[in-house]
């Protein structure tokens, strides 16, 4: 099984399946008020004797915010305002493709050998950018201290209510 860490790309992604299927958790930008930050530093993965990985850190870099949580296995009791993300779980197989927008926070995986093909193109910086950067300046990406509910992470902090 691979699996490639959360993030975001500011690219527009039309991306096409060949052969096998890749399944995607994405997330659209309004979740960003619930998706939880580390810092981490920079790393690289090295191979290993049996054809496995090992991730070999970056010592001299400084550190960078990168997003925290494992959306397969997301630990609510330390992230607990990930409970208000909306995520859609996709999988694209072969022949099928999927229209990825920009600043959509994804995660990728596959369990097999899979031929896809990608095509990334810019962004216009519109309105659902400048919507996008006033989300980061209300919400600024940082790292969110064990909490042990969610009521806790509520108490003295900014908190959204939702309504369906």
């Amino acid at each position: 099984m691979f699996n490639f860490a959360v993030h975001r790309d500011h690219y527009e992604n039309l991306y096409c399946v060949v052969s096998g299927e890749k399944t995607f958790i994405l997330h659209p930008p309004t979740d960003l008020p619930y998706i939880p930050y580390g810092t981490y530093r920079s790393a690289v993965y090295k191979e290993v004797v049996n054809g496995d990985f090992t991730v070999i850190e970056d010592e001299e870099s400084s550190e960078v915010p990168w997003v925290a949580v494992d959306p397969l296995n997301p630990d609510l009791g330390r992230y607990p305002q990930y409970a208000w993300a909306q995520p859609l779980t996709v999988t694209v197989r072969a022949g099928q493709m999927l229209y990825l927008p920009s600043l959509w926070f994804h995660h990728v995986r596959q369990s097999q050998a899979c031929i896809a093909i990608n095509y990334w193109y810019d962004m216009e910086f519109d309105m659902k950018w400048a919507y996008y950067k006033f989300l980061e300046k209300m919400f600024p990406p940082q790292p969110i201290d064990h909490v042990d509910n969610v009521e806790q992470w509520n108490d003295g902090k900014k908190a959204l209510s939702l309504s369906n």
